[in-house]
């Protein structure tokens, strides 16, 4: 059996192993609610937050606020948390891939996500 890649793009979200284990560590902390209406809580718009990550276009837009896509975040948070991931220098693009930068690893780590591979 193929091992599934630590990090993989999904449309235009973050999949594979760090995709999962970053949807399932925010709803632990209680950011994200899960099914069946999966949404931002009170506490992970302050959350999001205090990590620099603007949720207002979430409020603004006709596409879905959040889905689970498998086990990872998708609709608009998803893209939105990639986006962020990248512009705060968190993933980095190589080529067609994505790559876990220093930064990264350590903001990961802070928030709790399992990095392990």
């Amino acid at each position: 059996m193929k091992e599934r890649p630590f990090i993989t793009l999904c449309y235009d979200h973050l999949g594979g192993l760090l995709g999962d284990r970053l949807a399932r560590r925010l709803v632990e902390l209680g950011w994200v609610a899960p099914d069946p209406t999966p949404g931002v809580t009170p506490l992970g718009w302050a959350g999001f937050a205090e990590l620099g990550l603007d949720l207002s276009p979430l409020t603004a837009s006709r596409r879905k606020p959040v889905t689970f896509c498998l086990d990872h975040i998708g609709a608009h948070l998803g893209f939105l948390l990639l986006r962020h991931m990248l512009a705060a220098g968190w993933l980095a693009r190589t080529g067609d891939d994505l790559a876990l930068t220093p930064a990264g690893e350590s903001a990961l780590r802070r928030l709790g996500v399992n990095l392990e591979a």
